[in-house]
């Protein structure tokens, strides 16, 4: 008896393997991909921190909002606001190359990285050295090629100061309300590049002043280049008359000018990428309860 038992067993696993229920897998992958994406806009939906996290009548406060479309059930675009301090912010940016399930893996690198490395986040530019290092760092070995462009924003609301640096990512629109104007922030020098690519890489650190009123509108490359039919870009320069022609409403209000003005220019066309849109506004009013 022992013999036909083992007999049986050698027999099992020689034995050629079954076919695949290919329709049950195509099921199981959906399932996976979704439960992925809820997963996903769940950790995107996470409550903004209050910066600064008591608000006194005449100091600066930030508020937060964000729009995020994937282009399939997962995405490679990502934000993260963290707080850096009882009166600082740290805004994070990024696009992943590609998108689907392997890019949303990297974002989950990178956003492990952003975790450890907070501590450090007070400094855009050398926050940024930093991320590219580890990121460098946690890719070698991979058989496929990944880097991200990211943007990185610190708001100071006790000094009323930002720094920022970016890694080859588009730069943030700065709405100056004081004035009714919108510009794009120049990208500091040197201009690194993704990161992912060069480990000793450098980035270039900018500032700005922040005072009351004044918002910033952050955004990944699926925003602008976005096509409708005829095969013609949205453009940064749409973005810009949207963000013009609503300046003066809230951050959550213009990204959702935004989002109904690309809805409009595309169409019934279906997206080729990620569309992620973070508003950072500045003000002094005091919080609503």
């Amino acid at each position: 008896m022992k013999w036909l038992f083992n007999q049986k067993k050698s027999d099992e696993q020689n034995a050629p393997a079954a076919a695949p229920d290919i329709p049950a897998s195509n099921d199981e992958f959906r399932a996976d991909a979704e439960l992925a994406g809820e997963f996903q806009q769940a950790f995107l939906s996470r409550s903004y921190p209050q910066i600064p996290a008591v608000h006194a009548p005449g100091r600066l406060r930030l508020e937060f909002a964000h729009s995020y479309q994937p282009a399939m059930a997962v995405g490679g675009d990502f934000f993260n606001i963290e707080a850096v301090g009882p009166d600082a912010a740290g805004i994070f940016v990024a696009d992943v190359m590609g998108h689907g399930t392997r890019s949303a893996l990297i974002t989950a690198i990178l956003r492990t990285l952003l975790n450890e490395l907070q501590p450090q986040g007070r400094h855009a530019a050398h926050f940024m050295r930093l991320i590219n290092q580890r990121f460098c760092s946690m890719l070698r070995g991979l058989p496929f090629t990944f880097f991200a462009s990211a943007c990185y924003f610190v708001a100071d609301t006790t000094a009323r100061v930002a720094t920022f640096s970016t890694a080859g990512h588009p730069m943030p629109f700065f709405l100056h309300r004081v004035v009714g104007r919108v510009a794009q922030l120049e990208p500091p020098k040197p201009r690194g590049t993704a990161l992912g690519i060069f480990p000793d890489d450098e980035y270039g650190g900018g500032s700005a002043r922040l005072q009351d009123g004044d918002g910033l509108i952050f955004f990944t490359d699926g925003a602008y280049e976005a096509m409708n039919a005829a095969g013609e870009e949205f453009g940064l320069i749409r973005v810009e008359e949207i963000l013009q022609a609503n300046i003066y409403k809230s951050g959550a209000e213009i990204l959702a000018a935004v989002r109904a003005g690309i809805a409009e220019f595309v169409g019934t066309e279906p997206l080729h990428d990620d569309i992620c849109l973070v508003s950072a506004d500045v003000t002094t009013a005091a919080r609503k309860i």
